[in-house]
């Protein structure tokens, strides 16, 4: 069954009048969401007593957490709100990992990898080299809420790490409009520089 068709909030409604079978097809919906969130995490947890699974496992629990906490009056979109809630769930799970109770068994320290990734943040000279995944969350919604319907879409599943043929196809659009649409976000963002993030 092909999912990404099904309206979010007709699904989030019947969940609401005790739908199970609903439940069951929001999570089968987000899962793969899911699954691109939490292996953004796998290097970290690698040698601290958890794996891949565990971060699935984190993802459906933020998701769960999305779907009872989510509010339509509040003017955000589902989606963003269960990817946020997503990856609050699975950054929580490895900072306890990494907690001072746990540093003793799991020899927890940040990798210098990350560490480089984040200081290289703003290191730039031309719109290709603009790192959407890179943005911190406050910077992506200021960013996000900059560009129209069509560009906010693709440029949030770009922050969320997914590639562009799967952004292609949850919203069956060529790869080739995905890249356009990218182009010109990172061309804004150059343009605009700190000025907007």
């Amino acid at each position: 069954m092909n999912y990404k068709n099904i309206n979010d909030y007709e699904i989030l409604y019947m969940i609401k009048e005790n739908d199970d079978y609903a439940e069951s097809i929001i999570y089968k919906k987000y899962l793969p969401i899911i699954k691109k969130i939490a292996s953004k995490y796998t290097a970290f947890i690698v040698n601290r007593g958890a794996d891949y699974e565990d971060l699935v496992q984190e993802g459906i629990i933020g998701l769960s957490r999305a779907i009872t906490g989510y509010r339509d009056d509040q003017n955000a979109i589902f989606y963003t709100y269960a990817c946020l809630c997503i990856e609050r769930q699975i950054n929580v799970f490895c900072r306890d990992l990494s907690s001072k109770k746990n540093e003793v068994l799991n020899n927890c320290m940040y990798s210098e990898d990350v560490l480089n990734m984040q200081s290289s943040k703003y290191q730039y000279s031309n719109p290709e080299e603009v790192n959407l995944e890179q943005l911190d969350y406050q910077e992506f919604i200021k960013c996000k809420n900059y560009f129209d319907i069509d560009k906010s879409s693709v440029f949030e599943l770009r922050y969320n790490g997914f590639t562009y043929k799967e952004i292609s196809n949850l919203l069956d659009i060529s790869i080739s409009t995905v890249d356009g649409r990218l182009s010109k976000i990172r061309q804004t963002l150059h343009r605009l520089g700190k000025n907007l993030i």
